[in-house]
């Protein structure tokens, strides 16, 4: 249930990313269609999204009406397909994928209307009825409990109206000051989703195509183009559509490969370039509606002309070989910075240069890494002795650089390193109690023979490599006359994943020449090289490292830094 304002807020915000992440499927369906064919889907196709670009505004509107402030420009907003509904049970996976029959068989499921006498349900819901039902509740508890006033205290100014929005599909726009125009906005949501009852099939608009015509809810439009016959005057969900047959051939596509990623092709290919431009220019779109959302409502007219650049560049990639021989490529609908994402896509440089492109990991309250920037990630495991003792890294897997990705941190996701959203499943506590001050704070300082060694303890992970089976760092220290001895403390030293040890030789504090990457290592946490930025949810930054070591398995004490619980718990990849 929904109990506070502040709650109300989050929910609010929930929509909007729902509303939007069911958009880049829809389009990718839609662009795939080759031109002139298959009319009766592209017009199914292009009437849902256009009342989806609505539903955004409309959520918006509400949450500006309760005193909230809509994000859409940030790393997290888009997400990473496949992927479930947002905050939803995960009941099914949601592709970039072509026009087929199982693509309009996933959006049925996006679009199913609740059961007759569904519950309300704020997260976790089956249908996006129920949690849409869960807003009207709460809106309408919470103004009873404190007064219209007192909820809907939202600057007007930042409404989005019929006049600041050049809207030419079904539907209305509907600016939101209070509980009657809040509901309304949200009935308008459901009713084109869903139908204006359980029994109906209609959602009370007119055809955008066909203005004579009634028009269908989502799901129901959906089945029409799945049977390949019409809704009819008397028919139900029940019966089944009875009216027009039509036919659709399921082959006059594109054969665009599923889930297409930049990190897929080397940068400057062509089909990395014409990536990254429909990449640059999607962002661009989402920050001119973050910007229309936020108070600047003129940016409406600009981002919607952007829909028409958008098909374009998604054709033309949807025309390019994907390089397997059978498909090609697609849109990827990434999130990029607005600075150029072409020095992001060059090699990694040392920890000592600066920084080429604005890498940064920022931590999710309770939930992912989001890493943003095109930070390289691989897969490393240690090279054991036959003594099980760590002797050096090991790159198993590059994993690619796309510009924006979400990494699990509870543990449990099934796709791992990937968030799935399985966090918001097991009520995930991602406390963070990482200390900000700097390591030279808490280290203690070894003078031995021509080197001191710098430790802080507190940066353990316990890989290991500090000694083996027959001496450690701490013992060789008493004979660092000898320059052998010296050259293996070093080497121990360099090898230390989280940094807890460092060393100087005379000339200041030395740190190995390590990429700026990030990699996943084997049964173990993220290991974060090359100085990248880790901020935490509130704002606060963890001190910026040439080595950190990031808890992947959800148990550190020290979240979001590892302490070496993962192997106490002896956490796997699963």
């Amino acid at each position: 249930m929904i109990s506070t304002l502040a709650e109300l807020r989050t929910r609010l915000q929930w929509a909007i990313e729902i509303e939007h992440s069911i958009i880049p499927p829809y389009l990718c369906a839609l662009y795939s269609i080759k031109p002139g064919r298959n009319r009766e889907a592209v017009e199914a196709l292009t009437s849902v999204f256009i009342e989806e670009m609505l539903h955004m505004p409309l959520a918006a509107n509400v949450l500006n009406a309760v005193g909230g402030a809509p994000s859409l420009d940030q790393p997290g907003f888009i997400p990473t397909y496949p992927q479930y509904l947002p905050h939803s049970r995960g009941a099914f996976l949601i592709p970039l994928a072509r026009f087929s029959r199982a693509t309009i068989e996933t959006f049925m499921r996006i679009e199913n209307p609740e059961a007759p006498g569904a519950l309300p349900e704020t997260e976790d819901y089956a249908t996006q009825g129920q949690f849409y039902l869960a807003i009207e509740e709460a809106l309408q508890m919470l103004c009873a409990a404190h007064g219209e006033a007192a909820i809907f205290c939202g600057d007007p100014a930042r409404q989005i109206t019929p006049e600041s929005l050049d809207y030419n599909g079904s539907g209305r726009v509907i600016a939101v000051y209070d509980l009657a125009t809040a509901l309304a906005a949200i009935n308008e949501i459901e009713e084109q989703g869903e139908g204006v009852t359980p029994k109906d099939v209609w959602d009370g608009d007119r055809d955008m195509f066909h203005p004579d015509a009634e028009e269908v809810a989502h799901f129901f439009r959906y089945q029409e183009v799945h049977l390949g016959r019409f809704y009819q005057r008397g028919d139900t969900p029940a019966s089944g559509p009875t009216g027009r047959s039509f036919a659709t051939d399921w082959d006059a596509v594109y054969p665009m490969r599923d889930n297409p990623a930049s990190a897929d092709y080397a940068p400057g290919t062509p089909v990395r370039e014409k990536m990254d431009a429909f990449n640059r220019l999607y962002s661009d779109m989402l920050r001119g509606l973050h910007r229309a959302f936020n108070g600047e409502p003129k940016h409406m007219f600009v981002t919607v002309r952007a829909m028409t650049e958008l098909k374009a560049r998604a054709q033309e990639l949807m025309q390019m070989p994907s390089g397997d021989g059978a498909t090609t490529a697609g849109p990827s609908f990434e999130w990029v910075a607005p600075a150029a994402i072409a020095p992001a896509a060059t090699a990694p440089r040392a920890a000592t240069s600066a920084p080429d492109a604005p890498f940064s990991i920022t931590v999710q309250k309770d939930g992912p890494y989001l890493v943003a920037g095109g930070v390289p990630l691989t897969r490393k495991s240690i090279v054991y002795s036959e003594w099980h003792e760590p002797m050096s890294w090991r790159k198993d897997a590059e994993l690619g650089a796309k510009p924006f990705y979400k990494l699990c941190r509870c543990g449990q996701s099934k796709h791992k390193p990937y968030c799935d959203n399985t966090h918001t499943k097991i009520g995930f506590d991602g406390a963070e109690a990482a200390p900000i001050e700097p390591s030279a704070a808490r280290q203690q300082h070894v003078e031995a023979d021509h080197i001191t060694v710098h430790d802080d303890g507190m940066l353990c992970t316990r890989a290991g490599f500090c000694g083996n089976r027959v001496t450690n760092i701490w013992k060789q220290l008493e004979h660092t006359d000898d320059s052998r001895v010296r050259f293996d403390v070093i080497q121990r030293v360099e090898r230390c994943p989280s940094g807890r040890l460092s060393y100087d030789v005379g000339a200041g504090p030395v740190e190995p020449d390590l990429p700026r990457a990030i990699a996943v290592t084997r049964d173990g946490p993220y290991w974060v090289t090359g100085a990248i930025t880790v901020t935490m949810s509130d704002g606060r930054t963890i001190e910026t490292r040439n080595r950190v070591e990031l808890c992947r398995c959800g148990q550190s004490s020290i979240k979001p830094l590892c302490d070496g619980s993962h192997r106490d718990i002896k956490f796997t990849e699963g």
